[in-house]
């Protein structure tokens, strides 16, 4: 099994773990977040490119930015938190998502220094087969030749649905 496999594990349970014991509604779905983005990272690991691309787009995209903007609006955080009133915490944190990050850079270096797959230019039925499959050519595709125009329209919805709630809370106040 490999080590990076063996990190994401972890984190993903230390992350559910503190998501059930978090006392604000928004650490609870930032864990959440983390689960899901550790679990993309598993399913990537073992292979199974188009359910950690699916994972990625729908779970850890979509539905959460749709969960943490549902708890930010309805303002359920009743109790103000600081980093700096939890130094030891704030610590760990940033440790382990330097782990984390330092975890997903080995992993991705390692990945192209291999060399084993090219997704430029157009694709014949008999290359993609030599590929993998279709999903692992798209999902190679998505994250590495397109990855900076999927970043900004993902960009370009975070500021529109930022801007809708602005524009909303106007009208409650």
């Amino acid at each position: 099994m490999s080590p990076v496999l063996i990190i994401l594990a972890v984190l993903s349970a230390l992350l559910a773990v503190t998501m059930l014991f978090a006392k604000s509604p928004i650490t609870s779905a930032l864990c959440l977040l983390g689960v899901l983005i550790m679990t993309a990272g598993m399913y990537g690991m073992i292979g199974e490119h188009l359910v950690a691309t699916i994972q990625l787009v729908v779970y850890a995209g979509a539905i959460m930015v749709l969960f943490i903007f549902s708890i930010m609006l309805l303002n359920l955080n009743n109790e103000e938190t600081d980093y700096k009133d939890r130094p030891l915490v704030f610590g760990a944190a940033l440790a382990l998502g330097a782990l984390a990050f330092a975890g997903f850079g080995v992993a991705i270096w390692n990945h192209f220094q291999a060399g084993d797959v090219v997704v430029k230019g157009k694709f014949s039925p008999e290359l993609i087969q030599t590929l993998g499959g279709n999903t692992k050519v798209l999902s190679h595709s998505l994250f590495t030749q397109f990855y900076v125009s999927f970043e900004v329209i993902s960009l370009a919805l975070l500021v529109a649905v930022v801007g809708a709630v602005v524009l909303a809370k106007r009208k409650f106040d």
